[in-house]
């Protein structure tokens, strides 16, 4: 039986994140069930596994799998258990763009009558210091550094998140009526579970937390048209990723199409081309 611990601790011992190498484990897992001998699985292999995927896994998901198949096989050939790594010629799987859903704040501001001070912070976390959903449930009260919060998003990378004023009081709400720990602490220890977190987001809401973070993005980005700002505050590695974030809406649109006016000082009209 294939023992994944050694991978285990090459995925921690670099730059793969706890989480990261729970996907990954899970992947392989999941391929073995296909390939007891995960040795002897040739790209074609590969290719097939993925490809038999694409109606029934996002892109995402595709991507994540072909992450982990060459970073297992990597190690297994660093490892001498292969003498070639069969994912290494699998094509790179491109996520298409979408335009992002965005909460409107119509529903945000729904949400938060009649919430409690926790779901009031759930969904401000989400919306106006944009965290992702993991970060906005694990959040720790040691994490708040007066108005500062310090964040450990993907990769373990650490950014610096200023708190809004409407935030910042639920939190300190928070901190008067709950022993000093997580903001939201599990029934059984440590934090709650990320889908707990939201399933009451979704149900107050209407929307999903990934959505909060998307609408916080462009209203923050509209407010100063510094990508830069944005993207720190949404703890992207590429302003390309941040980018993705923003949504452009049809009125920009449509300015943007009026501003393209062909200038011409001998009054151009359609007419006159007729």
């Amino acid at each position: 039986m294939l023992q994944l611990k050694p991978f285990e601790f090459y995925l921690l011992a670099g730059q793969h994140a706890p989480s990261t190498a729970r996907a990954y484990l899970g992947h392989i897992t999941r391929l073995a069930r296909e390939y007891p001998n995960l040795f002897d699985a040739t790209t074609a292999d590969l290719e097939q596994y993925i490809g038999a995927r694409r109606s029934t896994h996002s892109a995402e998901s595709r991507k994540s799998m072909r992450s982990a198949f060459v970073a297992f096989y990597r190690w297994a050939e660093r490892e001498h258990l292969i003498d070639h790594s069969p994912a290494a010629a699998l094509e790179k799987i491109h996520i298409p763009r979408i335009v992002p859903r965005l909460a409107l704040d119509d529903q945000v501001l729904n949400a938060l009558i009649g919430a409690s001070v926790e779901q009031r912070a759930m969904v401000l976390l989400g919306r106006l210091a944009c965290l992702r959903l993991t970060e906005l449930t694990t959040l720790h009260m040691k994490q708040r550094e007066r108005d500062i919060l310090r964040i450990i998003g993907k990769g373990e990378k650490e950014r610096m998140v200023p708190i809004h004023a409407d935030l910042l009081a639920a939190l300190i709400e928070i901190e008067r009526t709950q022993p000093y720990g997580y903001y939201f602490p599990g029934r059984f220890g440590g934090s709650m579970h990320p889908q707990s977190v939201n399933k009451i987001i979704t149900r107050i809401t209407g929307t999903n937390p990934h959505s909060l973070r998307h609408a916080g993005a462009t209203a923050a980005y509209r407010a100063t048209r510094n990508l830069r700002a944005v993207q720190a505050l949404l703890g992207h590695e590429s302003l390309a990723t941040t980018q993705r974030y923003l949504h452009v809406e049809l009125d920009d649109i449509r300015r943007a199409v009026a501003g393209a006016t062909i200038q011409d000082d001998h009054q151009w009209s359609p007419q006159r081309v007729a």
